[in-house]
This record gives C-alpha cells, structure tokens and sequence, in this order.
C-alpha cells in the first residue's frame, strides 16, 4: 500500500505522536486487516460493550503491536472486553457482517473519511443534520490521521470551543 521508506517515516511519526502523549507505540510491519476488530466493535457496542473493547483492542494492537487478525488474539480481547468470545467469532460469519461493514464504509464516505483516525470536532449544538454553519461561525471540521495536539486544539478553537484556563 505504502513503499518501504514511506512506512518508516510514518511509524517514526506514530511514535513520536505516542511519546508526546506518554504512550509507547510498537507499529506493525504488517497492516493487518481491521475488518474483523470493526465489525466486532459494532457487535459490542450493540452489547453496551464498546468501550471495553475498544480498550482491549486499541491496546493490544498500538502499544502491544498484537496481530488483530489472528483469532486466539480476538478470543482474548472479547474475553477482556466481557463479551461471550466463541458466540462473537461466530457472528463474523454472519452474512449481515459484510454487508454492515459495506454501509459503515459507505457513511464515512459520506462524511469524508479518508483515514484512521478521523474526528469531527462539532460546534456547540449542530448536528449532521443541519445545514453547515454560515461563513465566519463555528464550523465543524474534520482531523484526520494521527495528528500532534496542537492540531487537535486548533480545530476545537475553529469549532468555537475556548480555551480553558487553570
């Protein structure tokens, strides 16, 4: 997907960025697919479990560099995260799996998603329902990418958040 010596400078990037935020990140060679780790997020957020999976998979893959395809992995984490690990397995075999992860796909087409991370920084009281702001208010603007916090606080400043002071 990438060359080599773009890879290097990208890992480079993600661990500074982790340093910078006292997290040491141990990137991958391999990207893995995350079909499997998305698709068991919705099946844990329909659970009420989403933030204990998220946890236990963002963990195991950022700072542990843990393989997110391998099975014995994903049996692990649904265990940590408390879900019921063989019965979730098996629900990626469900033909409704592709076809959810097809429309998410789809909605963040929409939204103008183009890499991992992406957040939306929304002002205060819009919604995605409503007309984008007039020129000159609070915007919404989207972050793409693992970014340094100055860029992060930047957007919240143009989404009309203020600064807290101590």
């Amino acid at each position: 997907m990438f060359p080599p010596d773009r890879i290097v400078v990208m890992h480079d990037r993600l661990r500074e960025v982790g340093r910078s935020m006292g997290v040491t990140i141990h990137p991958r060679e391999h990207a893995p697919s995350t079909k499997p780790a998305l698709a068991l997020a919705e099946l844990a957020r329909r659970q009420g479990k989403l933030d204990a999976w998220r946890e236990a998979a963002m963990t195991a893959h950022w700072e542990e560099g843990r393989d997110l395809e391998s099975p014995e992995v994903l049996r692990e984490l649904l265990t940590a995260a408390g879900m019921d690990a063989e019965a979730a397995l098996a629900w990626l075999s469900d033909p409704e799996v592709p076809r959810l992860l097809a429309a998410q796909r789809q909605e963040a087409a929409r939204w103008g998603v183009t890499g991992i991370p992406t957040w939306f920084v929304l002002p205060t009281g819009w919604t995605p329902a409503d007309p984008m702001p007039p020129e000159g208010s609070p915007r919404p603007v989207r972050v793409v990418g693992c970014q340094p916090i100055e860029v992060v606080e930047r957007a919240a400043e143009m989404a009309g958040a203020e600064r807290r002071t101590a």
